[in-house]
């Protein structure tokens, strides 16, 4: 499970990089006609990953500037789901107003990267990126959300898991991320141990009334994992244990075993239960 692509590279030159066109497209419809029909296309939007990706090699055929496109920016509530942009920046998610609708998540989106990256670097840029250090995914994952996509051969919606899959279609354009509000929605971030690992914990009530949980685990090397709670009872550390036993036993990379990532885990985990427990009163 250790993602060995993304480590040992070597940066190259920005001297190095051959001329390429740009696409500034003024709607979501032309930049998927762009993305449909140039050669090579890659997206642009905050650049604050793809400026790395070029100088450890990344080719770009022709680049697609998404800037001018305020379709895609923006925390907006309907129909009982959250919509966050695809443009939408880390601190522009994290100030707005609608992403109260999830306690804890305007927090989370405020501790990604530092500001320069959270004024920059959006909320779909970080998704795609499938970096495994990147945290878009696990929140992503932990909320049970949904990316969208665009294309000229139509519209798909794919979770997490399947864009680290590269399922998304041919030459298609990410819009959107939808989270649906289930009841008492709520998110703890915790961070405290990364580089060596980060955690989410979602939180809700179904349609009966019983508190469901996820947590998703995630490290410098390895993709997000997500672990089903029991949520019986009120025993944090109980119910953190006996999650961690679904952890599997190649999740493991060189800065830490699986024994240490399930003990630090689980210790984690039971603390961040008691925090939302707390906040629900």
């Amino acid at each position: 499970m250790y993602e060995v692509a993304q480590a040992g590279l070597i940066a190259a030159s920005y001297r190095d990089i051959p001329p390429f066109p740009v696409i500034a497209p003024a709607s979501v419809e032309e930049a998927v006609a762009a993305m449909a029909d140039a050669e090579a296309p890659v997206p642009y939007a905050g650049g604050t990953d793809l400026c790395g990706a070029v100088r450890e090699g990344k080719k770009i055929g022709t680049l697609i500037w998404l800037k001018r496109l305020d379709e895609l920016r923006g925390v907006r509530v309907a129909d009982g789901t959250l919509s966050i942009g695809a443009l939408t920046t880390h601190a522009g998610g994290a100030g707005a107003d609608a992403a109260g609708a999830i306690p804890g998540l305007a927090e989370a989106l405020s501790k990604l990267g530092k500001m320069r990256i959270r004024l920059s670097g959006t909320a779909g840029g970080n998704l795609m990126a499938r970096h495994t250090r990147y945290e878009m995914s696990i929140l992503l994952t932990a909320l049970g959300g949904t990316a969208h996509f665009a294309s000229a051969e139509g519209e798909a919606d794919l979770t997490a898991a399947d864009i680290w899959e590269r399922a998304e279609p041919p030459r298609s354009l990410l819009t959107r991320l939808s989270i649906p509000l289930a009841g008492d929605l709520r998110l703890d971030y915790d961070r405290s141990l990364r580089p060596l690992m980060t955690q989410a914990l979602a939180r809700w009530t179904d349609i009966s009334g019983r508190p469901q949980g996820r947590a998703v685990i995630a490290t410098e090397y390895l993709r997000p994992f997500a672990l089903d709670l029991e949520l019986a009872g009120t025993d944090a550390k109980g119910i953190a244990a006996a999650a961690y036993e679904a952890l599997p036993a190649d999740f493991a990379d060189p800065a830490s075993g699986n024994d240490w990532l399930r003990r630090a885990g689980a210790a984690i985990l039971a603390r961040q239960l008691a925090r939302l427990e707390a906040a629900r009163g």
